[in-house]
């Protein structure tokens, strides 16, 4: 009893923690809403401006001499009096902004006034003019990594005034297309400066995006799943085709949609893949290789895949576009950073790339615009700049960041839903990073220990029961399993809610309290399932000692002088693995853990898209 109530009070505070969440967004919102009429403000003075200059430009035409004002001058005098005074028009007319270059001045006025100080003594410590920044501030209903002082550090973009001009001379002007691939990397094909970096995290379990703008400190991703009750920076990797095999959702509307086929029994024409990123790992693949769907007909995995990231292109440009006062963005005006597992193969990275391209995220006559980015060293590029704020932990003990301190070697353990993938880097002078150890892993992710709680669900209510429930209840199987992954960030006894048509088909066979008679590893409680710690932690016992094993035979190496482990991923909230990796290697190293672990790799990628030499050198 006394257990419950300490659960009640738990709850209680988490609730009170996310009201008070509530009214910072909210204040935050009115804050967006109050800028974004300023900006409005700013576009309507822009407007003057430019009417304006029309204006003084009828006036200067209005000042050419007449024909027969300028008939008494010399005939070559004449052309060139009227060819100087043209000349001078054009010029004015190339020193107005183009209309995007407009918006993200207007965007960022209010900001740069802020930043004066700053530029400042930037230019006074290396010495060489600094362009100003733009920023971009949109008010809308995204998540940022801005707040409490967790900010990313700015990864600076500034050009000499030279360059700066060659580059909007690129964006004015259009570029010579080619017609063969072979000249990808000719100087004709030399793309536009990106205006945005937009980062793809196509996950096991989950996928997401994020996006940052050229100049701008903010990384920004859209929140998922809100109209069904969800509100999470991912969506379900699900992706749903109709019988003739064309596109009809992604992610949890895929989800609801097969599930609302399924009551209709109209659910074995329509094509449903999920979790299917893995299908990757250790196989051989081409064009035409096949996948399974969930009603046991094939497809073409390279369709599966590029139609999964079309769909993340088409949802990241539209909500660009939708919050940036109605500048359309296409997708050659971005820089688009993929990232992948790095125990994936050369022929899956080039599959993926080959998706990219099918998908319409780059050209092939523009390839250098698709970074293919490895998941653990777009965390490490993420880790490397964030504040001690920016950690659980909140200490760093040698600097503000990590990239501060030259010569500092670090692990990355990403621990994702698929895979558990390691890197280990040194930082060198400017912040770039040097590889210490080539990059490893296994396919142990948090996703094998959803599947041994499925093993043990299955042992509780019998095969049966448990294939029936899956076959005709897919949706409520996957919010068990998302209700799990959340009782996977708690240490000890968790209740995980029982489906209610589980319960319905275990009751056909006997009373459901009998299911659990003599189990010491679960107990029925009120329509849920009560979970033992000591079998939770059971089931998290192949993950944790896949990860042991690696980080222990990186660490052998004599020649290595790690610092700092971190850990990132959704599956690093979880304490077992948190604590383990603390308790096993916490007395010689510092254990580190962000406080958006599971967004390190998506915003370390739009960070890779801005700076994709940022490692300087790999073994």
């Amino acid at each position: 009893m006394a257990e419950q109530d300490q659960y009640l009070t738990d709850l209680s505070q988490e609730n009170g923690n996310l009201e008070l969440q509530i009214r910072a967004l909210r204040l935050e919102n009115e804050k967006c809403n109050k800028e974004l009429e300023d900006l409005r403000q700013e576009n309507r003075n822009l407007k003057l401006e430019i009417s304006k200059l029309r204006s003084s430009l009828q006036d200067s035409q209005n000042e050419l001499p007449s024909p027969k004002d300028r008939s008494g001058l010399p005939e070559n005098q004449n052309e060139l009096s009227i060819s100087k005074e043209r000349s001078g028009l054009q010029d004015s007319q190339n020193d107005l902004p183009s209309p995007k270059e407009r918006m993200s001045k207007a965007v960022d006025h209010k900001l740069e006034s802020n930043e004066e100080s700053r530029e400042s003594e930037l230019q006074t410590v290396l010495k060489k003019p600094v362009s100003k920044k733009h920023w971009v501030k949109l008010p809308f209903q995204l998540n940022s990594t801005e707040h409490d002082g967790q900010q990313p550090q700015e990864i600076s973009t500034d050009e000499p005034s030279d360059n700066r001009k060659q580059s909007e001379d690129l964006i004015k002007k259009p570029l010579k297309q080619c017609t063969s691939p072979a000249k990808a990397f000719t100087a004709c094909t030399q793309p536009k400066e990106s205006l945005v970096s937009i980062g793809i995290d196509f996950g096991t379990a989950f996928t997401g995006y994020s996006f940052g703008f050229k100049g701008a400190k903010q990384i920004r991703q859209p929140k998922w799943g809100e109209e069904y009750g969800m509100n999470t920076p991912k969506t379900p990797t699900c992706i749903l085709f109709d019988e003739d095999q064309i596109f009809l959702k992604f992610g949890y509307d895929a989800i609801m949609t097969y599930t609302r086929q399924t009551r209709r029994n109209e659910a074995k024409k329509l094509y449903l893949f999920d979790d299917f990123k893995m299908e990757l790992y250790g196989k051989v693949l081409h064009r035409d290789s096949l996948m399974t769907a969930k009603n046991g007909k094939k497809m073409r995995a390279m369709k599966v895949f590029s139609e999964s990231l079309k769909f993340m292109k088409d949802h990241a440009l539209d909500m660009i576009g939708k919050h940036t006062s109605g500048v359309k963005y296409s997708a050659s005006d971005a820089t688009w950073v993929l990232t992948v597992p790095a125990i994936w193969s050369s022929a899956a990275k080039k599959f993926m790339t080959e998706a990219a391209i099918e998908a319409g995220l780059v050209s092939e006559s523009e390839p250098e615009k698709l970074i293919v980015a490895l998941e653990p060293e777009a965390a490490s590029v993420w880790c490397k700049q964030l504040p001690k704020e920016g950690f659980m932990e909140g200490d760093l003990t040698e600097a503000e960041t990590i990239e501060q301190v030259s010569g500092t070697q670090y692990m990355v353990v990403d621990c994702g839903g698929g895979t558990i993938d390691i890197t280990v880097h040194e930082v060198v002078e400017g912040g770039r990073l040097k590889e210490l150890h080539r990059v490893s892993g296994n396919n142990l992710g948090g996703q094998t220990v959803d599947k041994n709680f499925i093993v043990f669900l299955r042992e509780i209510f019998s095969e049966n029961v448990f294939d029936e429930f899956e076959e005709n209840h897919p949706s409520e199987l996957k919010r068990l399993m998302y209700d799990f992954s959340m009782c996977k960030r708690y240490d000890g006894e968790v209740l995980v809610q029982c489906p209610y048509n589980l319960q319905e088909l275990a009751r056909k066979v006997k009373d459901i309290e009998d299911y659990f008679e003599g189990n010491s590893d679960a107990e029925w409680e009120s329509g849920s399932i009560l979970l033992s710690g000591t079998k939770l932690r059971a089931l998290h016992y192949d993950c944790i000692r896949g990860i042991e094993s690696l980080i222990e035979g990186i660490l052998e190496k004599s020649n290595l002088n790690v610092r700092y482990i971190l850990l990132v991923g959704g599956f690093a909230l979880s304490p077992y693995v948190n604590g383990f990796v603390k308790e096993k290697f916490g007395s010689k190293y510092k254990v580190l853990c962000p406080v958006d672990a599971a967004l390190a790799v998506v915003n370390g990628a739009v960070m890779f898209g801005r700076m994709p030499n940022v490692v300087e050198s790999r073994i």
